[in-house]
């Protein structure tokens, strides 16, 4: 059963990653509130292993782009991810 929370965090995070979506499209589109990056941000940590640390380099907006597959992982990428680079993406 999916607690109302939850699902709360759920639509925030569709939300928020649908809106980052715009801004890839529409560079002069204001970035998603940041209570909204910070609701998604916690639900994609959640979705990775305990010992999985981002890359320093990425920002939240860089990690949830990364996160959905919006923008490819580098070879940079992969290589400070290490084996969790497999991972990704956390959502499709």
């Amino acid at each position: 059963m999916l607690r109302v929370p939850d699902f709360l965090a759920t639509l925030t995070t569709e939300a928020a990653v649908h809106h980052l979506d715009l801004t890839l499209e529409l560079p002069d589109a204001p970035p998603p509130g940041p209570l909204a990056v910070r609701v998604a941000v916690a639900t994609m940590d959640g979705l990775l292993s305990d010992d999985t640390v981002r890359p320093s380099a990425w920002d939240d907006h860089d990690f949830l782009l990364k996160a959905t597959g919006r923008v490819p992982l580098t070879d940079r990428d992969r290589l400070e991810l290490g084996e969790s680079a497999g991972w990704f993406p956390l959502l499709g």
